[in-house]
Parts: structure tokens; sequence; C-alpha cells
């Protein structure tokens, strides 16, 4: 549809109004990585000095785009209320989540998907580039999962041995457990509602990805044992 009509982009609001699911103007739907990348090159590039709060489950080039034109990333937890605690603080201009949810404070400090289509729509307005070259542009995001088995009364061990066997210097406490490679990063963290320990990876290549995650989902698994 989007390509038949000519259209400069297609946008589906999700059922409860809240998420968004972006097409570009070839007719390709961005992934939701893509969409957080895209958004996230637009505050920062017309908005200087932006800070923008993401989730530490974010990947790296989140970061990394956003410094590149001047911006600033706050990281947040992962769950929806940390990510909009963060948000409401007053100096956030934009936040994000990997499934599709956007704040603009500046209006509701809630995900809404309307207002991310008049927000996105006015950042294009003020560039000269269609959003496919913009999507082009962004890079390659490699990110693996796993999840571990893990008794209540063991997520507490699992965390302690993690915390014990890495340099301080590489990690992150806001949300779990996150580890800083040169390649990349992983993230363990255990799920608040079930008896799971979740591990997030990114890394340079998906192969190395996966391989990173799986090592962490051995190393838990030992633990727990």
């Amino acid at each position: 549809l989007v390509r038949a009509s000519g259209s400069d982009l297609g946008f589906v609001i999700g059922p409860h109004g809240e998420e968004a699911t972006i097409v570009d103007d070839e007719g390709v739907v961005l992934d939701r990585d893509q969409a957080l990348l895209l958004l996230v090159v637009l505050v920062a590039r017309h908005h200087p000095g932006a800070r923008i709060a993401l989730p530490v489950s974010t990947t790296a080039h989140a970061a990394r785009l956003a410094a590149e034109h001047g911006a600033d990333v706050v990281w947040t937890p992962t769950g929806d209320a940390g990510l909009q605690e963060v948000a409401a603080q007053g100096d956030v201009t934009f936040a994000a989540s990997r499934d599709g949810a956007y704040i603009w404070p500046d209006f509701l400090p809630a995900s809404d998907a309307s207002v991310t289509l008049a927000k996105l729509l006015d950042l294009l307005a003020r560039g000269d580039q269609p959003l496919s070259a913009l999507v082009r542009e962004l890079p390659s995001v490699h990110l693996a999962r796993e999840s571990v088995p893990t008794p209540w009364e063991r997520k507490g061990a699992v965390m302690r041995e993690l915390v014990e066997r890495v340099p301080p210097e590489s990690l992150v406490l806001i949300d779990g457990v996150k580890i800083r490679r040169d390649d990349g990063w992983v993230l363990v963290l255990p799920d608040p509602e079930e008896a799971v320990t979740h591990v997030l990876a990114e890394a340079s290549t998906m192969a190395e990805a996966r391989q990173v995650a799986q090592e962490y989902a051995r190393r838990i698994r030992q633990t727990v044992r």
C-alpha cells in the first residue's frame, strides 16, 4: 500500500494505541531495533543536546549514534515503569523501549503511537532525506537471547557469581548484571515473574552474539546445579 500510493511512509498503530510499527517509503517494514535507532538519530540530529532514555537492553549502537550528533543516552531498567519514571524527570527529550513503545515527555511521560507519528513526520520534514535513505544508513544490530530455568532461591546466587567474576569497571548494575565486553556486552536479567533467567548478548556478528549468550547460559546452568 505504501509503494502503490507513493507515500512517504506507513505507520501501524498497535491495538492499545501505544506501540507503533514503521514502514519506509520503499515498503520495508522496520524491525524494532531499526525503528528505535531511526528515532534516536532523528531526535539527536534535530534536538542538539538531547537526553534520550533507553533500557540497558538496547543496542550499543544507539549510544554511539546519539553521541555522534551531540546527544546523551540515559540508561534505564528494562521494564516500562522504570523507563517512564526516567522520562518523567523533566530533562528527557525522548524515551523508547525495544518493543515499539516510544515516549515524548514534552507531551506525556507514557508511550503514545499517535504522538510518535506526528513527531516522526515533523522530524522527517526538517531534513532532505527520504525515510528509506535514513534506514539504509543504520548499522546492523546483532542481538542474541537465551533463557535458563532458574529456581527462585538460586537467582541471587547466579547474580553474585557473575558480579564476583567480573572487574567492577566492566559492570553496569542498573537492572540485572550487564557486562561490557570489547566487542559488545551481555546482560543477565532475572525474570520478575517466572523462575527463569534471561541472557541477552550483543556482538559484531550474530554468530558471535549467539556464542556469548550460550556461554553465559552455560555458566548459569552450572551455578544452578
